[in-house]
């Protein structure tokens, strides 16, 4: 639990965050039309299995009046992310998580996503849960409308054992609709790299860039630890 005389600014600006994230993702999937394949919907994660990662934020000035957003410090507070499977039922995947902080402060959640369409029952929490052995071209999201696919795969050599894992990456760019000449932007890239035999994200990388005051801000999350093999 949150400890007493914790900022409400701070939570809201965690919870902005977020939202920002998972609402960028959203909106840039329906911009890909690309040939696809669908693939069965196979859960890959069991109840009991956990993964914790390691969060950071960095911030890159690149003009006179650029600043950091004040709220964005809460990455490089990250002690751990963690998320644990709590249910499934079908192709739903309920599980809670734990965000906390360097200064002993936890947030807690529960989380249920359906891996066949994506959807989640609290858009503000974590997301990045996908159907297992999933192959290049196949849809991340099969009865779904992001239209996502695998652009690759890969194998990564952890601790004890060499793992396959999928990836998708997707650039966009969003204009400020505040400003009404139509030259402030932001240019997204989002990539994620996951385990295919669990489906569980492995890492996550999130670029913005601003153009007016120019700044880029780098988000990543990286798998440090997991119940299900050493990472």
């Amino acid at each position: 639990m949150p400890k007493k005389g914790t900022s409400k600014k701070v939570y809201l600006a965690i919870i902005l965050l977020v939202i920002i994230i998972a609402a960028t993702v959203a909106i840039v999937y329906a911009t890909q039309f690309s040939p696809k394949k669908t693939t069965a919907t196979q859960v890959g994660v069991h109840v009991g299995d956990s993964f914790t990662y390691k969060l950071t934020g960095e911030s890159v000035l690149g003009s006179l009046d650029a600043i950091t957003p004040s709220s964005f410090y809460i990455f490089n507070e990250t002690d751990y992310y963690k998320v644990t499977i709590t249910g499934i039922d079908g192709t739903k995947v309920s599980l809670a998580t734990v965000w906390a902080l360097t200064n002993g402060t936890q947030m807690t959640g529960p989380q249920i996503i359906d891996i066949s369409n994506g959807n989640t029952t609290d858009g503000r929490g974590f997301w990045a849960l996908y159907p297992a052995n999933l192959k290049v071209n196949d849809l991340i999201s099969p009865k779904g409308f992001d239209g996502i696919i695998v652009n690759k795969t890969d194998t990564k050599t952890y601790t004890d054992s060499t793992r396959t894992r999928g990836f998708w990456q997707i650039e966009n760019q969003f204009r400020d609709i505040n400003d009404p000449t139509g030259n402030t932007m932001r240019d997204d890239y989002i990539g994620v790299y996951f385990d295919q035999q669990t489906g569980m994200l492995d890492t996550l990388t999130n670029i913005q860039f601003y153009n007016n005051p120019q700044y880029n801000l780098i988000i990543t999350w990286q798998l440090i630890s997991s119940s299900v093999w050493k990472v």
